[in-house]
């Protein structure tokens, strides 16, 4: 992206700069093995060991995942991906969510084994492990805490009470082995601490102390905007102009020696979703607002919202931040899938992540070092808003919703028929190096659920049901030519439930066209695409920094911005980042097809500074032209006496109409509601023959635009076995 680049202080509430160019490298990683994907997760011990050597840790393909990942086991429907955690246990990560009896591990981050355990706790998990136990319990209500030195086994035996409900926790055990629960889940409550001990059934040691509350008129990105709702969760009562943050999820986390303590704002219904940090020197605090707020925040593009999950240190002693995005499938009250971000924590202290092109391919961790810069593969996305071609269309559906990076809309055939296809044209030939289909459903007899569109009957946190045997099966063919096609992916059955299905090809493959078919829809639904993507064109890709940029800082609401830039040509897009200090531009918006942006997630007292950077992919935007696609609105007609036989609409593009089945009798041909340019009585000699030469032939008018004469419009009549056509030929001079 290029960004308007100026030096220009206008008053205090409006900032005009230049910045240095920023290494946007993005983030987002997220585990996606055959059967699931997404983690969340952090080691509660200080693993910033910054002595260690780093470890690539895997080596073979894939090495990439796509946000928002899958997650699922065996053959049943895709769970809603809630509250996330990791833990790294014995040289394994473990993942656990909200809802069921079960959990994950991997030893690299990609591969993962399902672990059936029917004595752990439900609900929203809070798990820490001291190395060489680990312990869980639940939310709402539960007040039991177990624990397990064999994780992999499934077994947990009960450790102990808590005194209370504590709702939304989280368990986090110091370096010095002692425990500690933050918990916290409200509009106007605070997150709180309190020290436990073990040794006495997990009893608190001590009174608790407030964290912080929720501060949404100073901190711009906590805030509740009616305008930033996604999928109404709530629906007894309307959203108001600006509401109170709701303030969940606490996860603390210790990186040299500071206590970072995360919490999420607002709720999984907003795009504004997402994460901020307050950092203390003690467990118990007191904590101090991060300014360089939010840490993870996604407003724009496919994949919206980062909220309620952890940041973790990997087996490297890397930073990640795991988060629920929004997800709407099927409609319903929308639900939550994973996403993964690289983190890391600045000479200063200052703890970031990196969102910037998050939903585009990312590489695992343990794959780049310091991937919060470096974990970005430089694939860009070839589908976005190209022209598609598809077998039928639902009405309301329109082809075009499935390239257009909006997670809410989506493409449907009319049918759930095997042979129902959609044909994307990238409009040059591209280095394709992964695709991502990320399916919706219509029409089916049976919702998913929770986080999929809830069924009928299911509670929210309630554990999905076994699902079919086979889910949405499809080929993907890549083509040259559109007359040429290669099979690169043959899923016709599917027994996984992958809504958001990404593929990372083993070679790259050259092509300009890629065609989807379906080969089996579930559940008796229709063929549905909520985004086609396809990634690539690595070395043609270019990223322009803007000269020239323009911040409008509001003020009477410093928290809100608008940011205008000098429009790159050709560019696909723009990445506006910002923060409060030179050098630490640590958040961002992305911006597709327009070159100014207002936002309203600003820290009120702070100054900032704003730098944009254009994108480009090698690919032009398919731009319709009406003309071409509906015609310019002038028709011609061919009538027979007083009978109208058939009109045809002029279009861009098209220089040959024909009139099919003439047979003898006076014909009359004109510009519908214009002139008669031609009429004549049309004889069986003139309209049957062996030969295909015209019998008769005639200019009807000159063409041209303004003074210039073009070409000339020209009718001819073709004989044929039993009857004749009439042709009218628009012929422009080259």
């Amino acid at each position: 992206m290029r960004i308007f680049q100026s030096l220009l202080h206008v008053q205090k509430p409006v900032i005009f700069i230049t910045m240095a160019k920023y290494t946007f490298k993005t983030l987002t990683i997220l585990a996606t093995g055959l059967l699931f994907a997404g983690i969340s997760c952090t080691s509660n011990s200080d693993k910033s060991d910054k002595g260690k050597s780093f470890e690539v840790l895997i080596k073979d393909k894939p090495t990439t995942f796509c946000n928002p990942v899958n997650l699922s086991v065996g053959s049943e429907r895709q769970r809603r991906a809630g509250e996330p955690v990791v833990v790294v246990y014995k040289d394994d990560y473990y993942l656990f969510i909200t809802g069921g009896r079960g959990y994950w591990y991997s030893p690299n981050f990609r591969d993962w084994t399902y672990v059936s355990a029917p004595s752990f706790p439900g609900g929203c998990p809070a798990v820490a492990t001291d190395g060489e136990t680990m312990y869980a319990s639940g939310d709402k209500g539960q007040h039991d805490v177990f624990s397990s030195t064999d994780p992999k086994s499934g077994v947990w035996t009960k450790a102990g009470e808590y005194q209370r409900d504590y709702g939304d926790a989280d368990l986090f055990i110091d370096d010095d082995g002692r425990f500690y629960m933050y918990w916290g889940w409200s509009q106007v409550l605070p997150f709180q601490v309190v020290e436990l001990d073990p040794k006495n059934g997990f009893k608190e040691k001590g009174n608790s102390v407030v964290c912080f509350f929720g501060d949404y008129e100073n901190h711009g990105f906590e805030r509740r905007r009616k305008e930033d709702v996604i999928f109404p969760y709530f629906n007894h009562r309307p959203y108001f102009p600006e509401e109170s943050p709701w303030i969940e999820g606490p996860w603390m986390i210790k990186h040299n020696g500071k206590y970072y303590l995360q919490y999420a704002a607002i709720g999984l219904e907003f795009a504004t979703y997402s994460h901020g940090v307050y950092v203390a020197d003690n467990p118990m605090g007191p904590f101090k607002y991060s300014q360089h707020n939010p840490l993870t925040f996604k407003t724009t593009g496919f994949m919206l919202g980062a909220g309620h999950g952890s940041t973790f240190h990997d087996k490297n002693g890397d930073l990640w931040t795991i988060a629920m995005v929004p997800s709407f499938i099927g409609g319903g009250r929308g639900g939550s899938s994973l996403a993964v971000f690289p983190t890391a924590v600045d000479k200063d202290g200052v703890m970031h992540s990196n969102t910037a092109f998050s939903d585009y391919p990312q590489y695992f961790p343990g794959i780049k070092k310091n991937a919060v810069e470096n974990n970005f593969t430089g694939w860009m996305l070839l589908s976005h808003k190209k022209y598609v071609e598809v077998s039928s269309s639902l009405e309301g559906f329109d082809p075009s919703n499935a390239v257009d990076e909006n997670m809410m809309t989506h493409w449907s055939a009319a049918t759930g028929n095997a042979g129902e296809y959609m044909i994307v044209d990238f409009g040059t030939e591209c280095d394709v190096r992964a695709v991502q289909v990320n399916f919706d459903q219509q029409d089916a007899r049976m919702q998913f659920g929770r986080g999929f569109g809830m069924g009928p009957g299911m509670r929210p946190g309630t554990a999905p049901a076994t699902g079919p045997v086979r889910y949405q099966s499809y080929t993907l063919e890549f083509s040259p030519d559109k007359v040429n096609w290669s099979m690169i992916i043959d899923k016709s059955n599917n027994t996984v439930d992958n809504k958001n299905d990404y593929t990372e090809l083993a070679e790259p493959v050259k092509a300009r066209y890629v065609k989807l078919t379906n080969v089996f829809t579930p559940d008796s639904g229709k063929f549905a695409v909520k985004d086609l993507r396809v990634f690539g064109n690595p070395d043609k890709a270019k990223f322009t920094k803007v000269q020239k940029v323009f911040v409008a800082r509001d003020p009477e609401d410093r928290r809100n911005a608008t940011i205008t830039w000098e429009a790159v040509k050709g560019a696909d897009g723009y990445v506006v980042r910002y923060g409060i200090e030179p050098g630490k531009l640590y958040n961002n918006y992305m911006v597709y097809d327009a070159n100014t942006i207002t936002i309203y997630s600003l820290n009120r007292d702070p100054d900032y500074y704003f730098e944009v950077e254009a994108f480009d992919s090698g690919t032009d935007y398919y731009r319709e032209r009406t003309e071409q696609t509906m015609g310019r609105g002038a028709e011609i007609e061919l009538a027979m006496g007083p009978k109208m036989i058939e009109r045809k609409m002029i279009k861009e593009g098209v220089n040959e109409y024909v009139f099919e089945n003439i047979v003898p009798g006076q014909y009359i041909f004109r510009h519908t509601f214009g002139p008669v340019l031609w009429r004549g009585e049309l004889t069986k000699a003139e309209l049957t023959g062996s030969e295909e030469k015209p019998t008769v032939t005639a200019v009807l008018s000159d063409l041209g635009v303004g003074t210039k004469v073009t070409g000339q419009m020209e009718l001819k009549v073709i004989p044929g076995k039993e009857n004749g056509k009439i042709v009218v030929t628009l012929n422009y001079r080259k």
